[in-house]
């Protein structure tokens, strides 16, 4: 992601955030094949990229890339946390 905001910068105006959850486990291509999978939950949410995320030198700034790395991980965490509430919903946790 850091390489294509570099190239394309003010190009991206936002990005879509897709949370998928399988309730009854991760399954297998051939569950699939199969008719097997009973539950998916999808989320898809449209994220504004903040703009100083599009300007940076992701490759020769330091600083930028600690504060790409420190937006990229608050992100896993709330997909993490939205995680663990569809599973909660879906009676799993």
């Amino acid at each position: 992601m850091a390489l294509a905001l570099d190239v394309l910068g003010e190009k991206f105006h936002s990005l879509l955030n897709v949370t998928i959850v399988y309730p009854g486990g991760i399954p297998t291509f051939w569950n699939f094949l199969r008719g097997q999978v009973k539950r998916v939950v999808v989320r898809f949410q449209a994220m504004e990229v903040p703009k100083q995320l599009l300007q940076g030198d992701y490759a020769g700034d330091k600083n930028f890339r600690v504060t790409f790395h420190r937006w990229v991980h608050q992100l896993w965490q709330e997909k993490d946390r939205q995680i663990a509430i569809l599973m909660k919903e879906a009676g799993v946790l």
